[in-house]
């Protein structure tokens, strides 16, 4: 994957979900098709994967099995990584609006009809920017940071 390149759609922050840091995240897509998420800082002191995450494939695991949706349920994308990970990318698909809160936990997640989101993305998408392409890898140079902004 180090020759693909994800151009950067959009920067957004949140709260984690237990509201004692901030996040900062990255939504970007591939060839203009498939959409990913990076996440790229914590105000706290965990530690987290800074792999770009296809969303296809998190959606994918969010529908199978049991409902409802907790943290647990991502950690089989995250084996071997940090264990905040999957907590973290949470709070980045509530804060998107991809998932919502339940009523009956607040530890427990919903997903959401994505269209809205999906109408958004596709309004970057179809930018004309191109100089916000980077790597698909998390470790970018000083140039090309710089090239980006």
């Amino acid at each position: 994957m180090n020759k693909e390149e994800i151009r950067i759609l959009k920067t957004g922050e949140c709260p984690s979900l237990s509201g004692r840091s901030s996040l900062t995240y990255n939504i970007g897509c591939k060839d203009d098709k498939e959409v990913y998420l990076q996440l790229t800082g914590n105000t706290g002191q965990g530690i987290f994967n800074k792999d770009w995450i296809s969303l296809v494939e998190l959606d994918s695991v969010l529908a199978s099995g049991e409902k409802p949706i907790t943290s647990g349920k991502l950690h089989s994308m995250f084996k071997g990584k940090s264990a905040n990970s999957s907590g973290f990318v949470l709070a980045v698909l509530l804060n998107e609006g991809l998932l919502k809160r339940s009523n009956d936990n607040l530890r427990h997640y919903e997903r959401i009809d994505p269209v809205e989101f999906k109408k958004i993305i596709q309004v970057f998408m179809t930018s004309t920017k191109k100089d916000t392409t980077l790597p698909l890898s998390p470790k970018i140079t000083k140039k090309q940071k710089k090239e980006a902004l």
